[in-house]
C-alpha cells in the first residue's frame, strides 16, 4: 500500500471513531460531524473563518519567524561554546519552566491586550524547545570535521557555512517541527486569554455560548494546518535538505 493512500486509511479510520462516538452523546456534548461541517460552512459564508484563521497565521508564523531568526544563531554558539552556556543557563531554564499563564499576564502588565502581547508570548514560549534542539545537534557535530578545516584554514563563516549548519539541518526540522506544535498552541492560549482577534478568541466565545460544535471546528481547523505544513512543507523540505544521506 503506498503511503498516501496509508494516510488516507487513518483518517478514514478516526472519521469513522469520530462518526462512532457521537452515536452516543447528545450534539451539545458530542457533536456530529455534520454538526461540525455545518458550523464550518457558515463560519466561511459570514467570512469570519478566513479572517480568524488569517489572523491566527499571522501571529504563529510571526513568532516561528523570530525563533528561527534568533534561535539558530544562539544555538550554535551555545553549543559551541561553555561560556556561552553558562551565561545562558538560567534563561533557558526560565523560558522553559515559567507556565504560559503567567508569561501571559506580564505581557499584558507591559505590552497589553494586542497583536504584539501574543507573538511575545508565542517567541518566549517555542524560543527553548528550538534552541535546545539546535544546541544537541551542534554538540554532536564530529569536532574532527571542524579542526580538519581549520588545518586548512578555513575561516568560522566557511566552518559554518560548510560544516555546521549542513550536520544540524536533521536537528533544526526537528526542533522546528516540536516548537511550531508549541507555537500553535500558545498563540490560541494567548488569544483565549488577551482577546486578541484569532481562533483563541472564537474558541473562548464558542465556549461561552456553550457552541461545542463551534469548539470543535476551529480546533479541527488548526490541526488541517498542523497537517499542511507537515506534509505541505517539513516533508518537502526536509526530503530536499536531507537528499544526500539517501544516496548511495
Amino acid at each position: 500500500m503506498f503511503r498516501p493512500a496509508r494516510i488516507a486509511v487513518s483518517a478514514l479510520v478516526l472519521l469513522f471513531l469520530w462518526w462512532l462516538g457521537s452515536q452516543f452523546y447528545a450534539d451539545y456534548i458530542f457533536p456530529s460531524v455534520p454538526s461540525v461541517w455545518s458550523a464550518f460552512t457558515s463560519a466561511v459564508s459570514r467570512g469570519v473563518w478566513v479572517e480568524m484563521v488569517g489572523d491566527t497565521l499571522l501571529h504563529t508564523l510571526s513568532a516561528a519567524g523570530v525563533i528561527l531568526l534568533i534561535g539558530l544563531p544562539l544555538g550554535i554558539v551555545i553549543g559551541r561554546s561553555r561560556i556561552a552556556e553558562d551565561l545562558s543557563r538560567v534563561w533557558l531554564v526560565f523560558l522553559q519552566t515559567v507556565p504560559t499563564v503567567v508569561l501571559i499576564a506580564i505581557a499584558l502588565i507591559f505590552i497589553g491586550a494586542n497583536t504584539t502581547a501574543v507573538v511575545t508570548v508565542t517567541v518566549a514560549s517555542g524560543l527553548t524547545y528550538f534552541m535546545l534542539s539546535v544546541v544537541q545537534g551542534t554538540r554532536a557535530i564530529d569536532r574532527d570535521l571542524v579542526e580538519m578545516a581549520k588545518a586548512y584554514h578555513a575561516g568560522e563563516s566557511v566552518i559554518m557555512r560548510a560544516v555546521l549548519l549542513p550536520a544540524v539541518v536533521p536537528y533544526v526540522l526537528a526542533g522546528a517541527r516540536i516548537m511550531l506544535g508549541v507555537a500553535w498552541q500558545v498563540t490560541l492560549f494567548a488569544e483565549y486569554l488577551v482577546g486578541s482577534a484569532g481562533v483563541g478568541f472564537q474558541i473562548s466565545s464558542a465556549i461561552k455560548l456553550l457552541d461545542t460544535s463551534g469548539v470543535f471546528m476551529w480546533g479541527l481547523s488548526i490541526v488541517a494546518f498542523t497537517l499542511l505544513f507537515e506534509y505541505g512543507m517539513f516533508r518537502p523540505v526536509e526530503a530536499y535538505l536531507t537528499r544526500h544521506t539517501r544516496r548511495s
